[in-house]
């Protein structure tokens, strides 16, 4: 039982405790957390009256998807609960009920049982999170429950649910210490999500054969980009239309039908990513038809934003573009400089003048520094090293040095004045910053918290 200390705690509270309570960050594996899920009467197999489950893994573009398919499945009249990680403001934001993050007495009373109900048994942050977020979605009488893994996929917390439809987003090098050094050996964790005979929406065109082979060793048919679904881009305006396969999948995938939507909007979300969300929602069964979809996509996307995924703004103080974006590994790095470069071009086409590039960089110490660094050199005039207040971060002095390693010219490298904050670097972004210039705050999911924490201010 809680002690009366803990039964007063509040949400933050609680959040400070829970940090503390399991000896390391991340220990993956399920047996402890089946234990507690089975004390509290959760239900992780399919039932008669059990919502549909999407689960969502990959290296990039996990978010996305799972805002793509929450939003289109609520626009079709569906009751959807998300679970998502790690939050940009507040802990909230990680479990949402149609679309609306849930209350902090609803999580707070989550955190309360779970802790009678583990007893002896230690469980990390993370699994205390999925915990809450799986008792609150078993009494939000719920049509779908969409789920992120926060690491990997087979030994991830959400996996002791079982999925109906599973997705994989894109698989790169990143975690390598818990998932493996090579694409293959990362795609045996991530196919740990698949069962069996369920289907599988891939959002790479060409996956690790190891995906593949586990996708067939359990039946399940494959959903594959550039073969089963494909986001194209017309070459005269900016619409691009989506064609895919729906219906409710099976074993074979025989009950689908190809159906394309053509002049959908630009997006504040990458088209590739849309498209895979939008094969696995169309093989849930739960659209109203066809002509609805074509009907009612265009407005979904085109209200349809992700905070901190390559978000703009443009401060009513400064002249500049600021873009702010959760990217900390080499492809997520690639994708927001093709970014940057539109950008750049679009402000070419508008002023006359190509503006700097000042780009605002904390990262934790695991990352691929050398790898996210190559991926912007060419875009990065002036680098602004910083770093956060979490024991993984690594420390600014460190990184630039790091950088100066891989070439970064010591004039591009702005000097911070001590400590080092991600704040007070942005700050002294803005300061230098002049008409045309374009701001990149990025290199993890705490510093462009961090930024957008301070201003809103």
């Amino acid at each position: 039982m809680g002690t009366a200390t803990e039964s007063e705690l509040d949400l933050a509270g609680w959040l400070t405790r829970i940090q503390q309570l399991h000896p390391n960050e991340i220990d993956m594996g399920l047996e402890r957390l089946n234990i507690v899920a089975r004390r509290l009467g959760l239900a992780t197999g399919k039932q008669a009256d059990s919502p549909l489950v999407i689960t969502v893994t990959g290296t990039n573009g996990k978010g996305s998807h799972v805002a793509v398919i929450d939003a289109v499945l609520r626009a079709a009249g569906k009751r959807v609960g998300s679970y998502t990680s790690p939050h940009l403001l507040h802990y909230n934001e990680r479990i949402c009920v149609q679309g609306v993050p849930v209350a902090d007495s609803a999580i707070v009373q989550a955190f309360v049982a779970i802790e009678q109900a583990r007893q002896d048994v230690s469980l990390t942050y993370f699994e205390f999170g999925t915990l809450a977020a799986l008792m609150i979605f078993q009494e939000a009488d719920l049509d779908v429950m969409v789920l992120e893994v926060g690491l990997g996929g087979r030994l991830d917390a959400v996996n002791i649910v079982d999925a109906d439809i599973a997705v994989v987003t894109s698989i790169g090098l990143d975690h390598q210490e818990w998932l493996g050094d090579t694409r293959e050996a990362i795609a045996v964790e991530k196919a740990g999500i698949f069962r069996h005979r369920k289907p599988v929406v891939c959002t790479e065109s060409d996956p690790p054969i190891t995906l593949l082979q586990a996708a067939s060793a359990l039946s399940c048919p494959v959903y594959r980009a550039g073969r089963d679904f494909i986001a194209s881009t017309s070459l005269v305006d900016e619409r691009w239309h989506w064609r895919g396969r729906m219906g409710a999948a099976n074993s074979t995938g025989r009950q689908t039908q190809t159906l394309t939507v053509a002049n959908l909007p630009v997006a504040a979300l990458a088209p590739s990513n849309i498209a895979g969300a939008l094969q696995a929602v169309c093989l849930t069964g739960l659209l109203p038809s066809e002509d609805w979809l074509q009907a009612q996509l265009p407005q979904i996307l085109s209200t349809l934003m992700l905070p901190g995924r390559q978000q703009w703004f443009h401060p009513p103080r400064f002249p500049v573009s600021v873009v702010m974006d959760v990217a900390h590994n080499p492809q997520a790095g690639q994708a927001l400089a093709k970014a940057i470069q539109c950008q750049r071009q679009q402000i070419l086409l508008q002023t006359g003048r190509i503006g700097s590039v000042r780009v605002v960089l904390a990262m934790m110490a695991d990352k691929d520094h050398a790898g996210f660094y190559q991926a912007l050199e060419k875009q990065a005039d002036f680098w602004y090293i910083a770093h956060f207040d979490l024991p993984r971060c690594l420390p600014a002095e460190k990184l630039a040095n790091l950088l100066h390693g891989f070439g970064a010219r010591q004039g591009s490298m702005v000097p911070i004045s001590s400590p080092a904050t991600v704040t007070r670097a942005f700050q002294t972004a803005c300061t230098d910053a002049v008409a045309g210039d374009i701001i990149v705050v990025t290199g993890s999911f705490i510093t462009v918290s961090d930024v957008m924490s301070s201003m809103s201010d």
